[in-house]
């Protein structure tokens, strides 16, 4: 009865911890969300004559694929649900075809065993909460990476509400693609500095800006999935001690 009893504090208070980390992540998420990811995508989606000449989509893509989860675990499925999902996706392209840049250490864990051959880089312990100078450090290893694919692809939780959640796979454009695809844009016409001095910064903006949302929206799935998942445990362990109790 003891143990239980503790048990059930320690997770009474994790729930408390997770709600308030929410809520910082719920404000950061609000607050950023539109930063900067929007502004490369309009210039894509309000020039006709750019859309126009975008490059076809390949049959047989090279995919630099993106999970993003956390480097702890007690929150429910958030994990596992991005691993399994990556699975699904690979199943679905030439194996030969994919490479798997890995942030968080939960998913990396994951990817490991049924991927030895495609996990090329795994980064964990980044520290939280997240800031963008550190997103715009892993995006540049990730345009890296990505310099002979045809498109990379971010696997991570959108947030909904404080009890749901979905996977979403965000498709970007590598590097040699977007700044093949910008020599087009007519709408997006300035002299100086010259489009070969400002596209690669805009770049640098379009994959940093949608890899920063990505991490917010996972951040703030993280939290509530582990106050759900603390709520349900402290519940689990009232009933057991009451069943105790009345023996």
């Amino acid at each position: 009865m003891k143990s239980v009893g503790s048990i059930g504090k320690i997770t009474k208070a994790m729930k408390m911890v997770s709600a308030s980390k929410m809520k910082g992540d719920l404000a950061r998420l609000f607050a950023g969300r539109d930063y900067g990811a929007n502004a490369v995508d309009m210039i894509f989606k309000s020039d006709q004559f750019l859309q126009r000449k975008l490059p076809a989509d390949v049959n047989d893509p090279a995919v630099v694929i993106v999970p993003i989860t956390s480097d702890k675990g007690l929150c429910g499925a958030t994990n596992s649900t991005i691993v399994r999902s990556v699975k699904s996706y690979v199943n679905t392209q030439n194996r030969s075809k994919c490479q798997i840049f890995s942030i968080g250490d939960k998913g990396s864990v994951g990817m490991i065993r049924p991927f030895p051959d495609l996990l090329k880089t795994s980064i964990s312990q980044v520290g939280t909460p997240y800031n963008y100078p550190t997103v715009m450090a892993m995006a540049v290893h990730i345009s890296n990476l990505s310099q002979d694919s045809d498109k990379i692809v971010v696997v991570f939780n959108e947030f909904k509400s404080a009890i749901s959640s979905v996977v979403r796979h965000m498709e970007l454009m590598p590097k040699k693609r977007f700044l093949e695809s910008m020599q087009f844009s007519k709408l997006y016409n300035q002299t100086l500095p010259d489009k070969n001095t400002s596209n690669p910064a805009l770049y640098e903006l379009y994959l940093t800006s949608n890899l920063w949302v990505a991490f917010l929206n996972n951040a703030a799935s993280e939290q509530s999935a582990r106050m759900n998942a603390m709520e349900n445990a402290s519940k689990n362990a009232k009933e057991i001690f009451e069943g105790l109790t009345m023996q």
